[in-house]
Order: structure tokens, then sequence, then C-alpha cells
């Protein structure tokens, strides 16, 4: 397992061009400087916890980065929460969270198939605690998987999607998004569902469960998918499921109106619930730039026709970030809040992280959360606790190694941030209810096994238990007493030895 120091966070910030707006909390470093993270996930627990995760690698380990905090200005130390080994190069973890009304944390994380874990909100900066581990891909032999996420519904029933690579002669690199339940609590998960259903590939899957537990996914879909990334042109689609996932709808394309247009190009999709359980999404239409919305008051069944969202700019036109995406979360109000990377200007040559509101009727003006100049931000998340407390993280680019290590052989030096203010509504103090009798509330944890093989043309079985891929901190202590038990042992030996024969 790696082995991470903890390191206290460091003050030192962004070059920055603009202030923050309306009480948004200065930009705050997660992850210290020199470390290579990115692709952060955020969610909060009944009790206000907020808990943040995001890639990193060390020491021949793909890792998955924990630090956790009750205001959002204290943070504890960062901790590796699970680990793979590195084989054949290294994989960006992506892990996700999802925070049930239980208080326990479920999160997805990748190598090159993706694995489920879980722990209590209370101990889940210990890699002790994050249990019950399984790999929950494989759809297709042992291709490789990317996106994840994964949410409970009000019945009890865990939902996950991710995405796997699907061969055909046609297209031979076409990710295509499975789905799978679990009715026990995460132990057992039924067969994977092809829910694409279409000749290509699919990247950046958000699934979203309303007040009636139907299901609601939106994605970019175009060809290609490893690594996360489509090749133009690609377009944004949905499709939802009323009866829990058992059947799904096929999928319907939000952007067809504005892909029409020659070299129409949509991406960064994001879907959210407002009041009365209206939907919205957004997302990135190219090549004008801009942000388009669409809402369904009929749980998904039908769409108000695309229309472009005044005021925001997309960030294409600085820099063509094909792994960025949007996001949204709804607060006590019924107040849709997204986050994006993007301008208030079509003449501004820099890039905001931004955030706007949805009120079931219009949208407001653009926040500015920060503005940076020549670093770039991606990935933004957000969540909201306690009914109105909204955090957001993103990682950043340093200009130098916007595309990798630079030309004089310095690694990149990307980094998690995170900023937050209270929206207008109504704060609301939950505490967590007790799991159901009929789901068990201890698991055992899962046991270290030595690395998986080689991969054969960048891919790697998904067969495998995914108690084959994990290590925390007990393992590492159990190995290394494991190593020296027979030095141990011949030491014993010969001073049993000496002293018969002195006898």
């Amino acid at each position: 397992m790696i082995v991470l120091l903890a390191i206290g966070i460091c003050a030192t910030m962004p070059s920055v061009s603009s202030a923050q707006s309306a009480g948004w909390s200065p930009p705050l470093p997660l992850s210290p400087d020199g470390q290579f993270a990115w692709f952060p996930d955020v969610a909060v627990d009944v009790t206000g916890q907020i808990h943040v995760v995001w890639s990193s690698y060390a020491a021949r380990y793909d890792a998955v980065i924990y630090t956790t905090s009750r205001n959002g200005q204290e943070w504890s130390n960062i901790n590796d929460i699970a680990a793979v080994p590195q084989v054949g190069g290294s994989e960006a973890t992506r892990p996700t969270l999802f925070i049930d009304q239980h208080d326990l944390v479920h999160m997805t994380y990748r190598s090159t198939i993706v694995y489920y874990a879980q722990a209590p909100g209370a101990s889940a900066y210990s890699a002790n605690a994050w249990t019950l581990t399984r790999a929950v891909s494989g759809a297709t032999g042992g291709q490789v998987a990317y996106f994840s996420w994964v949410a409970r519904d009000r019945q009890e029933t865990l939902h996950l999607i991710f995405s796997e690579n699907v061969i055909s002669s046609t297209c031979p690199i076409c990710y295509h998004l499975f789905y799978r339940r679990s009715q026990d609590n995460g132990r057992t998960w039924t067969p994977p569902v092809d829910i694409s259903r279409l000749a290509t590939g699919a990247a950046k899957p958000q699934l979203l469960i309303d007040g009636q537990d139907n299901l609601h996914l939106v994605w970019e879909a175009g060809r290609g998918g490893s690594y996360g990334q489509l090749t133009d042109p690609t377009r944004v689609l949905y499709s939802n499921s009323y009866d829990q996932g058992a059947t799904w709808t096929s999928p319907v394309e939000l952007s067809t109106e504005l892909s029409a247009v020659a070299d129409g190009v949509a991406k960064d999709i994001t879907i959210g619930q407002g009041r009365d359980g209206q939907l919205v999404t957004a997302w990135l239409s190219l090549p004008e730039d801009k942000v388009y919305y669409r809402i369904s008051v009929d749980q998904g069944r039908s769409w108000s026709p695309p229309q472009p969202i005044s005021g925001v700019w997309g960030g294409w036109t600085i820099y063509q970030a094909r792994l960025d995406d949007y996001a949204m979360a709804t607060d006590s109000a019924g107040d849709v809040h997204m986050i994006m990377i993007g301008r208030t200007s079509e003449k501004q040559t820099s890039l905001s992280v931004l955030h706007l509101t949805w009120d079931d009727s219009n949208w407001s003006a653009p926040e500015v959360i920060t503005t940076l100049v020549g670093d770039v931000p991606e990935w933004p998340r957000i969540a909201i606790g306690d009914g109105n407390q909204m955090h957001v993280v993103w990682f950043v680019r340093d200009q130098k190694h916007m595309w990798g290590d630079s030309p004089d052989g310095s690694p990149a030096d990307y980094r998690i941030w995170y900023s937050g203010r209270a929206s207008g509504a109504p704060e609301v103090v939950a505490t967590p209810l007790p799991l159901p009798t009929t789901v068990p509330e201890t698991q055992v944890a899962p046991a270290a096994l030595a690395p998986s093989p080689a991969p054969t043309s960048n891919q790697l079985s998904a067969s495998a238990s995914a108690a084959d891929s994990t290590y925390n901190e007990t393992d590492q202590v159990i190995l290394l007493l494991q190593s020296l038990l027979p030095a141990v042992l011949l030491i014993a030996a010969l001073i049993i030895g000496v002293r018969i024969r002195r006898r």
C-alpha cells in the first residue's frame, strides 16, 4: 500500500484575476504542492461532515486520497483509503461518492476494472473502515472499464452505472454504459445490462434518482471512450427507468436540434431535479461554445426545446478539455445549483469556476468562484449539506504541464481546490437513520493479495475478486510481519542450538 506522509495543507493560492463573488470562500488547496492530484468528488453526510476524494499515484500504486472537514476551512490530513498496484502504467482511479440516509458512504473507483466499497461516515478517513469491496465491472469478458456512478434509492436498493469497452468489427473501442443493482447493501449485484444500446462510445455518465425512485441517466456519446475521451462529433443522451432499473427506455438525444447544425457537437451534460420533480439538464454546445438547457415536467417523458443560458459561455475556446464535465445539486428550497468551467464574457481569455442557480423558471447570472490566468481548472463537483451549505471542489492543471509532463522533464503539478458558501435555502438538520435489520451493519475487510498480472493489449481481466485489488494500513503491517517471520524463526533456532551445545 502507498504510505503517504500526513501533510498539512499549505496556504498558497493560484494566480487569480478576479475576486470571488457572492460570498464564496477563498479557494483552499486540499492536496499538497508537488503531488499529482485530479478528478475529485465531494459528498456531505447527514451530520454536515464534508468528504472529499480524488485520484493520485505514487510508489507504483494508483490511489484514492481522502480528506474531511466540518466547516470547509479546517481539513484533516490526507490519507490513502484505497490503493491498487500499477501494472503496465498508471491509471486514474476516478473515485465517486454517495452518502445515504444511514450515514453510510458508498464509493466506486477503478484501476482497469471498477470497484465498489463502503464505510461509515464517521470513520471513512481510515482505510480499515472501507469494507465490502467488490469488483463490479467485467460485463464484456475482461475489457477495460472507466467511468462509474453509484446511488441508493428510498427502497434501500443500490444502483450502479459503469462504462466498459465493447469490441465490434465497426468499432473496436466503443465504451458502453452498463447497469447493475444490489438489494443486499452491496454484497451481491445483478448481472450487468447494456443500457446505452448504441454502436458508439459513452463517457461521463450521471445518474439521478427522483423522489419516486425513478432513475434518470445522462451521458456524452461519441466514438471511443478510452481513458474517458470521445472523438467528435459527440452528442448528449438521456435514458430512464420507471421500475427501479428492471427496464430502461431507449436513449434520447437531448442535443438533436443543435447537432443538426453543421459541425454541431454537445458535451459535458449534467442533470438535476428542482421543485415538484422538475428535471433540468444542461450541457456545452459547440462550435458556438454556449451552454444550453432543457427541462421536463413529466419525469423525462418529454423535454422542452433546447435554450441557451444567457450570460455564460463555455471554456472550449480557451482550452479544449475533453475530460471536463458539469455538475448539479439541489438545496432544501428546491433550487438547482450548477457548477461549470467557463466564461462570463465571449471575449474573456481566462477560465473561471462558475456557479449558476435554476429556480424552476429562470437561471441566475453566473457567479465567479475563482478565475485563473494560465492555469486551467477542470472537473468541478458540488455537494450540499444541511440543506443550504454548498461545497465545491475541482482540480487545476498548472500552465507548464497543461498536457502532462513538460518538455524539460518536470512532472505535472495538478492540485485539488475547495470553496464553499451558503445558499438562500433553509437549514435542514438531519440525523442518521439506522440500517434496516436485513442489512448487515458490519462487514469483513478484504485481504491483501499479490498484484494482478501485467495486462495484455492494455486490458486486465475483470474476473478477479475485489479482495485481490485493495490494500489498507493493516495489510501492510501483516505483510511486513509475514516477511520477517522466517528470519525470526531462524534466529530462534540458532539460539536454541547454541544453548543445547553449551549444555
